[in-house]
């Protein structure tokens, strides 16, 4: 990559960095004062959250938090301190490339971040939806026309493996670095392809691809969609049922209503409240009396 887009790229690292930097700086004041206080206190949880744009989503809400992270940081007695390492621009692999992978290491090493409660995970997404996700999906025509036959399972499990493996990653890192903590990971919401985007550069990621393989029609749509998510979820609950793993799947699917969505995969402020909700209730059973 030379030329424009070559400086675009390093100068959206740089923001990336810079942003980063500066929510490092405030976590750690933060852990830093709760030290102090802790006098007959309550000790607030220290959490890691790292992934995709559902952990740090730009787009303003003037009314809610505008992602689950940014909602979870103000429930809970007392509220729990978050290192947000998340970024919703981040050029890098959409799941635990090296960059990321790095970043994390070097965050838990770094005793001024914790001790290190758990550690918060979304991710996998990305991997799927967008141009690439007509590769996981079946023609109209071949499946006379059958929603209940749209997903090319086969081609499913290969990404998801993909997936898998940089959830197994993520496992061995904490073992390393903060054997201690449990990863708390979900599975989305079932996603309604209605062609909406995020913004005019962003989105959508599902009806495009429909529309492609002789889908145009929501309720098909939403059924296929639905079909994926629940794959999605098998993969994490079967790494989660295993106790040395020590991760905990949070039950995000079911939970929004269809005004909950901002976009194709987006929920709106209230919606990311909702999920925020279920991790503040999946930590409160894992931590008694923590939040």
């Amino acid at each position: 990559m030379t030329g424009p887009a070559s400086n675009l790229y390093e100068h959206w690292q740089e923001q990336i960095q810079q942003d980063l930097d500066a929510r490092i700086k405030a976590h750690q004041h933060e852990v830093r004062r709760a030290r102090a206080s802790q006098a007959g206190a309550r000790e607030p949880l220290i959490l890691v959250g790292d992934g995709d744009s559902w952990f740090d989503y730009p787009l303003p809400d003037p009314l809610h938090a505008t992602d689950v992270l940014q909602a979870l940081k103000h429930t809970g007695d007392p509220a729990p301190l978050i290192l947000k390492l998340a970024h919703y621009s981040d050029a890098t692999t959409t799941l635990l490339g090296v960059n990321k992978r790095n970043r994390l290491i070097e965050q838990l090493k770094d005793k001024a971040n914790g001790p290190v409660d758990a550690l918060l995970f979304s991710g996998g997404g990305n991997d799927v939806v967008g141009d690439q996700f007509r590769f996981w999906l079946r023609d109209a025509n071949a499946v006379g026309d059958d929603p209940a036959q749209g997903v090319d399972i086969r081609r499913l499990a290969d990404i998801f493996g993909v997936v898998e493996s940089a959830y197994v990653d993520l496992i061995r890192i904490r073992d390393e670095f903060a054997p201690r903590a449990p990863i708390f990971v979900h599975a989305y919401d079932f996603a309604i392809p209605t062609g909406t985007p995020a913004c005019h550069f962003a989105g959508p990621w599902l009806r495009p691809s429909l529309v492609d393989r002789g889908w145009p029609d929501l309720a098909p749509g939403t059924l296929i969609v639905k079909t994926i998510l629940v794959q999605f979820r098998a993969m994490l609950l079967r790494l989660a049922s295993d106790p040395a793993n020590n991760m905990a799947l949070v039950e995000t699917q079911g939970t929004l209503a269809p005004d909950d969505w901002a976009n194709e995969l987006h929920p709106t402020g209230a919606g990311f409240g909702k999920i925020a909700a279920r991790f503040r209730a999946a930590l409160a059973a894992r931590f008694a009396n923590r939040i």
